[in-house]
């Protein structure tokens, strides 16, 4: 009884741990193949930025960016003007939660750091070959 209740829960066992092989038709990889592609083209994503300033006054974010570019040589940054606002941003972060650590960090400086949606360049967040 012991051999055949092993040798049931070892068929068992092996066929839920089989391997599972798909074979998809040509228009379902056709398909796929499309949705990469259309990936491939689009340059820009949604994705996340820091704002550290955002301001009228125009002295306030030049020495916003002054005080950035002494405290932070090695981080990119870009700077804009949206009518009336100066703003001075940092990073590029596919996700919020990737931004959290250096939010914190920046906190610590700008004390208005905040994180911000923003369209985001691929090659910003990745290597493209």
């Amino acid at each position: 009884m012991r051999i055949v209740l092993f040798v049931i829960l070892s068929f068992l066992c092996s066929s839920i741990f089989a391997q599972v092989r798909f074979n998809e038709e040509s228009k379902v990889q056709a398909l796929m193949h499309r949705y990469e592609q259309e990936g491939r083209a689009e340059a820009s994503i949604n994705g996340w930025r820091i704002k550290l300033i955002s301001t009228t006054n125009r002295r306030a974010w030049e020495n916003a960016e002054r005080k950035f570019k002494d405290m932070y040589p090695d981080y990119n940054y870009s700077n804009s003007y949206e009518n009336p606002y100066y703003s001075l941003k940092v990073g590029a972060f596919e996700t919020r939660y990737d931004l959290e650590p250096y939010l914190q960090r920046f906190k610590d400086d700008f004390r208005e750091a905040i994180p911000f949606r923003d369209r985001i360049k691929k090659t910003e967040l990745f290597e493209i070959d």
